[in-house]
């Protein structure tokens, strides 16, 4: 019976949108979901906000080159927006899993014992030791309600029933393509629960750096442009404002609408429907790029980092 329900379980890990979406979601959006902060996206139903940024998706990518605005008569700005899509260097997933026990030296002996077993299955993957962390979260007694009964009246008194254990593994790696096989050893060792998949970036710095250099150069390029015009500036008199940001995969899942759902299997006769879990459809939603004057790796096929750096130049006009 225990080999039916985990094949029956493994099943829906695997049929279900979360596996599709565990490079970067995970149990987390659930989580937001439930506190508002994870989309502007309910149940399928998209937001006016999502859809007009989402109208841009389909526009053709292509640089912009914003004229620049006079603040007042004795200056004007230019502004240069530039984006780079970055795939990561690794990956940090958080499996979370818990054991009930009489005791709450069975509760951990057990589940150090699934812990060590996932974990040397997972080394052949090409994973190390040193990339693994368990979290120790909680222990905490588990309580049952008994009834005593008396003449006139019933007393129910909390009796201590047994324990239960819950620790997190955290797993670096850097091949995305091994997390498929990573989620079936999890669930072969009753770890169902994916927290979340973290991107990190070993050297954001040197990223900046080149967006910086980039927006350095766009502004260079419009003020030669602007002379033509016959705008005259005076170099020695300006102001710089420098705006850096980035975007990270978890931030940006989104829902959507199925067109078709499925039901359960109706083809075979006296079978029974399986019930649908209220777990909504998710995707990748990158971040627009609309109003950047570029956008470096811009065509992208799987979950990125997205750093952003805006400057901004004051310039001081000459009197004429």
């Amino acid at each position: 019976m225990k080999n039916k329900l985990s094949a029956f379980i493994l099943f829906a890990l695997l049929a279900s949108p979360l596996f599709s979406l565990s490079q970067a979601a995970g149990n987390w959006y659930y989580n937001q979901k439930k506190s508002g902060s994870a989309s502007n996206f309910d149940d399928g139903i998209i937001s006016n906000n999502n859809a007009n940024e989402a109208a841009y998706y389909r526009q053709t990518q292509q640089q912009a080159y914003y004229p620049a605005y006079s603040s007042n008569d004795t200056s004007f700005t230019i502004d240069a927006r530039v984006m780079m899509n970055v795939k990561a260097d690794e990956y940090v997933i958080i499996f979370a899993t818990s054991q009930v026990g009489e005791t709450i030296e069975s509760c951990h002996d057990v589940i150090n014992k699934r812990i060590d077993t996932f974990i040397n299955t997972v080394i052949p993957l090409g994973v190390k030791k040193e990339d693994f962390y368990i979290d120790f979260i909680s222990q905490f007694p588990i309580f049952e309600i008994e009834v005593e009964k008396k003449l006139f009246s019933k007393t129910y008194n909390e009796v201590p029933k047994g324990f239960e254990v819950r620790k997190n593994i955290h797993l670096r790696y850097k091949e995305s393509k091994i997390v498929e096989q990573m989620l079936i050893k999890a669930s072969q060792n009753e770890i169902y629960d994916i927290v979340k998949v973290d991107y990190v970036i070993n050297n954001s710095q040197a990223v900046y750096d080149s967006l910086r250099a980039t927006c350095v150069r766009i502004i260079n390029e419009k003020a030669k442009e602007y002379k033509k015009l016959g705008i005259k500036f005076d170099s020695k008199y300006q102001t710089v404002n420098d705006n850096i940001s980035s975007t990270y995969p978890l931030d940006r899942y989104s829902t959507f609408s199925e067109f078709v759902k499925y039901t359960g299997d109706q083809t075979k006769p006296g079978s029974k429907s399986l019930p649908r879990s209220n777990v909504p459809a998710l995707y990748y939603d990158k971040k627009s790029f609309s109003g950047y004057d570029l956008v470096i790796n811009p065509a992208v096929i799987e979950p990125v980092v997205q750093f952003t750096c805006n400057l901004t130049v004051k310039f001081v006009l000459k009197k004429q």
